[in-house]
């Protein structure tokens, strides 16, 4: 019982020896000006870190960076850093989220240090930072030092790509070239790469396309990305697409078709009015407004003269637009 009451007795003297560093630390902080060690003498570095990143949260724009600028002369990063050596995951992932918002050589080292970490959320996200920072990293190398592929979700490792893709498109290229490459990470770099208007890759997805199994998860992300470079070099595989078995591959290619403005696919898109899927008859028509006179022709006569799907599907889309039947 003696115990329990000087164990209640030191946590709430800690409790309330924290709670008058962090009113005596506030209002420096929250003063506007520069903040010295010297002012802050005698308050705890977890007190100050805390207090630093809970204000740097809160606001935008000049406010933060210069609570930014404070946390760093008051050695915010160094605690950090060493706070990432923790062997608790949730006091290193509370670490890494406050290193992110500083640009030194310690938190870049630290950083680094994280994409090797036990914790595969905390390497992916220590790498997220890094590439969103415009850092020289190797794509290949994260791939194996990350474990990236199916058990990543293809957002995420998309979103990774799109980052490092910024500075360094070679790298995610390489990644999309390597035949013996994991589907997923091959996959996620395509789409990152789709975003970059780099229309060398669009043979080599072309030639993915026209070689990917009917029905297989790849295919529409193949045709997907054609439309996104947006070059007429990938007809041929888009074109195949419009009549593939599978929903997810036609619904991509009719959407490529209006990107690229595919005008000898009218008939085509016409007939995919009827298709048994919703979505691919509402790609169809969205494709059929992108290829100008002749596909507002073809909607029109199928809103007017049509039956079933096609008129519903086709009336749906110019009252959409505002356009008359």
């Amino acid at each position: 019982m003696l115990l329990l009451v000087l164990l209640r007795f030191w946590t709430n003297r800690q409790r309330a020896r924290h709670a008058a560093a962090r009113r005596r630390l506030a209002p420096l902080l929250l003063g506007g000006g520069e903040v010295t060690p010297a002012a802050a003498h005698g308050i705890s570095d977890a007190v100050i870190a805390d207090l630093s990143l809970e204000l740097i949260q809160l606001v935008r724009g000049a406010e933060r960076q210069a609570f930014i600028a404070n946390a760093a002369r008051l050695g915010v990063p160094r605690r950090l850093a060493r706070q990432m050596r923790s062997i608790s995951q949730r006091k290193r992932t509370v670490a890494l989220r406050g290193l992110v918002e500083f640009d030194d050589p310690v938190s870049r080292r630290a950083l680094d240090r994280a994409l090797d970490d036990p914790a595969a959320d905390i390497r992916l996200a220590a790498a997220q930072a890094l590439a969103e920072r415009g850092e020289p990293l190797d794509a290949r190398d994260l791939v194996r030092r990350l474990g990236l592929g199916s058990e990543h979700s293809p957002r995420t490792m998309v979103r990774l790509f799109r980052s490092i893709a910024q500075a360094r498109p070679d790298q995610v290229k390489a990644l999309v070239l390597e035949p013996d490459q994991n589907l997923d990470v091959r996959l996620a770099a395509i789409e990152a790469m789709a975003d970059t208007g780099d229309y060398s890759l669009v043979p080599v997805l072309a030639a993915l396309a026209l070689e990917a199994d009917d029905g297989s998860e790849e295919l529409p992300r193949y045709l997907h990305a054609l439309g996104k470079l947006g070059h007429p070099s990938g007809k041929t595989a888009i074109l195949a697409g419009l009549s593939s078995g599978s929903m997810a591959a036609r619904a991509a290619a009719a959407r490529a078709v209006g990107r690229i403005a595919l005008t000898d696919s009218v008939d085509r898109l016409g007939q995919l009015l009827n298709d048994r899927e919703w979505w691919v008859r509402f790609r169809a028509a969205e494709a059929l407004l992108g290829l100008g006179d002749a596909g507002l022709a073809r909607l029109r006569a199928a809103a007017a003269h049509g039956y079933g799907p096609a008129r519903e599907a086709a009336s749906t889309m110019l009252a959409e637009r505002g356009l008359q039947p």
